[in-house]
C-alpha cells in the first residue's frame, strides 16, 4: 500500500495534535485543549483528502466532523443540535462511499433505503422518552436517537462490508463505530444527566480513535 508522503506528514501531525488534546483534556486544562480540538479533524481530514483524493465523500465526511467538533467545543446543550446535525451528515458521507467502494449502490434495492429510515425512526420512536428524560428537550431527544441510531446502521454497513471483502480493512471502521458511540454515549451522560472529572479525556479519546478507525478503514480498504 504506496501512501504519498503528504499524508503521513498529516496523519503523524493528527497523531501528534491528538495527544495534545488528549493529554490537555486529562489535567482539564479547557481553555487550551478547545483551542487545539479543531486541528485534529482538519489533520486527518488533509491526510485522507491527500491519500484518496479521488474519493470526495471520504474526506466531505470527515469535513463535517470538523464542523461538528466546532460546535461542541462548547458544553452548552443548545450546541448538541447543529453539531449532531453536522455529524448525522458526515456519517452519511461515510455509508455512501462504503457503498459505492462495493458497488452496492445500484445494486441495493429501494426497500434497503426504506428500511434504513424505518430504523432509524423506530430507534427514534423506541427510546424517545427516555432520551426526553434525560435531554429535557424535544428536539435534542428526537435528533439525539436518529444519530444513535445512525451510527448503529454504520456500524452494521462496516461488518456488511467485511463479510463482502474479507481482506479488507472495513474491520477498523467496526471498531471506530463502537468507539464513536461510546464516546457520544459519555458525552451525553456528562451534559445531559451529572458532569464528572476528566469528561472530555474519555469523550475525546473514544472520539478521536472512532474518527481515526473509520477514515482509515474506508481508505485502506480503497488502496489496498
Amino acid at each position: 500500500m504506496l501512501i504519498p508522503v503528504v499524508s503521513y506528514v498529516f496523519f503523524g501531525l493528527f497523531g501528534g495534535v491528538s495527544l495534545v488534546e488528549i493529554v490537555l483534556a486529562f489535567f482539564e486544562k479547557e481553555k487550551a485543549r478547545k483551542i487545539v480540538k479543531p486541528f485534529c479533524l482538519l489533520s486527518l481530514t488533509l491526510a485522507i483528502a491527500f491519500f484518496v483524493p479521488h474519493h470526495p465523500l471520504l474526506y466531505i465526511g470527515a469535513i463535517f466532523g470538523m464542523i461538528g467538533d466546532a460546535f461542541l467545543v462548547s458544553t452548552k446543550p443548545k450546541f448538541f443540535i447543529p453539531g449532531m446535525i453536522a455529524f448525522f451528515i458526515g456519517h452519511l458521507f461515510y455509508i455512501s462511499e462504503i457503498l459505492f467502494i462495493l458497488k452496492l449502490a445500484q445494486y441495493l434495492p429501494w426497500w434497503f433505503y426504506v428500511a434504513c429510515v424505518l430504523f432509524l425512526l423506530s430507534i427514534s420512536l423506541a427510546f424517545y422518552k427516555l432520551s426526553l428524560g434525560i435531554a429535557k428537550n424535544k428536539t435534542i431527544a428526537i435528533l439525539g436517537n436518529l444519530y444513535l441510531g445512525l451510527l448503529v446502521i454504520v456500524t452494521l454497513i462496516f461488518i456488511l462490508a467485511s463479510v463482502k471483502q474479507p481482506g479488507s480493512y472495513f474491520y477498523l471502521g467496526i471498531i471506530g463505530g463502537v468507539s464513536f458511540l461510546v464516546s457520544d454515549l459519555i458525552l451525553t451522560q456528562a451534559t445531559f444527566v451529572k458532569d464528572f472529572k476528566r469528561r472530555d479525556f474519555y469523550i475525546m479519546t473514544f472520539y478521536l480513535i472512532g474518527q481515526l478507525l473509520i477514515t482509515l478503514g474506508i481508505a485502506f480498504s480503497i488502496a489496498a
